[in-house]
């Protein structure tokens, strides 16, 4: 089973992507970056003190310790796959360059989701549009909002830079987001030979 890296900009669609990979083919693993920078806050007991400090935070999950954490992580879980059932790893966190990585590793699918052509309002836009009270940023202030929408477009404008330098395909959801990750899901479901759906569907 091929493994899937999703990266990109938040509030782009990579955990709904990772969840409908993990309902089609419920056999994958699925690692979400989240669930380990907090993990490792918490385990630390620093809760209280990277809540409070978000600029802090951020600091930390960029930096090249906490990526080559996620990094060490999947391809631990890789290399644990005895049954090939296939890995998910799903990141905001991470950038092309450490994705590259493990594109050297081969038998991965790695794919970027970012915001087109939005500026910042466009993006604001459309976070209140889609957010649902599943998501961190429903009900946070315009002010909150707009600071976090500045770094995302900053971001956006640097993976659709970046990717093409690191062959990786940058894919924009800005638009039909539902239609664009059930596109994705196809061209995943192509690559899984007839045996391995075979198993899947038992």
């Amino acid at each position: 089973m091929k493994n899937v890296l999703i990266i990109g900009v938040a509030r782009a669609g990579k955990t709904t992507l990772g969840n409908m990979i993990k309902d089609k083919f419920n056999q994958y693993n699925i690692i979400h970056a989240d669930s380990i920078i907090w993990g490792i806050i918490r385990g630390t007991g620093n809760e209280e003190y990277y809540t409070k400090n978000v600029k802090a935070r951020k600091e930390l999950v960029h930096s090249d310790k906490f990526q080559r954490i996620i990094l060490e992580i999947y391809k631990s879980s890789i290399k644990q796959d005895i049954q090939n059932y296939g890995t998910i790893l799903e990141s905001g966190q991470l950038e092309p360059k450490y994705a590259r990585e493990l594109l050297e590793m081969g038998n991965l699918i790695c794919v970027c989701l970012g915001h087109g052509n939005l500026d910042k309002e466009g993006i604001m836009q459309l976070c209140r549009e889609h957010d649902t009270e599943k998501d961190w940023t429903y009900g946070i202030s315009n002010e909150n909002l707009s600071a976090n929408a500045d770094k995302w477009s900053e971001k956006n404008e640097l993976l659709k830079v970046e990717c093409p330098k690191y062959r990786i395909e940058y894919i924009d959801t800005s638009k039909n987001r539902k239609q664009v990750l059930e596109q994705i899901l196809a061209r995943i479901d192509e690559k899984v030979d007839i045996k391995e759906r075979e198993e899947y569907e038992r």
